[in-house]
């Protein structure tokens, strides 16, 4: 079954994606070294303007670079450490290292931020729906209705507070506290209505039934997910070994270590370009046709 609005990594197993960027967002948050970090950044950002589009893309990156700012700001006033004394302001020394260091933690959360967004866009609902056990199918349920309901009380909550500050009826505005508890009061009360609702719902489609669910199952692993599986793997493998072999050796403080052998960063820099190559190549293919069985 295509989907109506084609995704990159459409035409293969929701696995293939899954374990790519899973992997991908795993070996960045573990590889605190300037070249990796900057090579994931890169990456994430590359992936994230063809997966997402350059509006989402940039409308993220409005609050993500302040805070890889912030952090790169801060990090020499709290951790004041390094042997390379860039200038002092007022008792306070900034040093190289500690910059370099802040610098390094910011973009390692933007890019992090990146994968996990870029990802989202990937796999879909349905998709990760499919990937779940059938034995293990409300956890991803409980799961995605959270995502959905989180959202939803925000935006409610924000209506109700704009409906109260238009009602000038009701004599004057109350205190920061009193308004709260109106608010989450009239939150409690809308959720547990529709509570009612959803369970009435999700009861006539057969939950709580007491018999095991079926499943059907849209996708398909064929042959040549298997072999992307198995590069994907074995990718994240020697990236995973030369990452360990290049930040077990690298320290930040009192001096920033050698950077080490050039070859151990171009296994990274092929996994971190691979989720935007493959998607341009999925798009170009538009879409890749139906992967599933009827």
């Amino acid at each position: 079954m295509a989907s109506a609005r084609p995704t990159p990594f459409d035409a293969c197993h929701a696995a293939v994606p899954a374990t790519l960027l899973a992997g991908t967002a795993l070996l960045s948050m573990l590889s605190v070294q300037p070249v990796y970090v900057a090579l994931s950044l890169a990456g994430a950002l590359t992936f994230s303007l063809v997966a997402r589009g350059g509006r989402a893309t940039l409308r993220g990156l409005r609050w993500q670079l302040p805070l890889l700012a912030l952090v790169c700001l801060a990090n020499p006033f709290f951790s004041a450490s390094g042997s390379t004394l860039l200038l002092k302001v007022g008792p306070r020394s900034v040093y190289a290292e500690s910059l370099a260091y802040g610098a390094t933690m910011g973009a390692l959360m933007v890019a992090v931020a990146l994968w996990l967004e870029g990802a989202a866009a990937v796999l879909t609902q349905d998709r990760l729906l499919a990937l779940s056990p059938r034995r293990a199918r409300s956890l991803p349920l409980v799961a995605s209705m959270a995502s959905q309901l989180l959202p939803q009380m925000l935006s409610r909550a924000r209506t109700m507070r704009a409906t109260a500050s238009a009602c000038t009826a009701a004599g004057a505005r109350l205190g920061l506290r009193d308004e709260l508890v109106r608010t989450s009061t009239m939150l409690l009360a809308w959720s547990l209505e529709d509570s009612v609702e959803r369970a009435d719902s999700m009861r006539a489609r057969g939950w709580e039934s007491g018999r095991p669910r079926t499943c059907y199952r849209p996708e398909r692993v064929r042959g040549r997910d298997a072999a992307a599986l198995a590069g994907i793997v074995a990718l994240l493998a020697l990236c995973a070994w030369c990452a360990w072999e290049t930040c077990s050796g690298w320290r930040f403080y009192p001096r920033m270590s050698d950077l080490g052998p050039w070859w151990r960063y171009l296994p990274w820099a092929v996994l971190a370009a691979l989720p935007a190559t493959l998607s341009l190549a999925s798009s170009r293919d538009g879409g890749g046709g139906p992967r599933g069985r009827a």
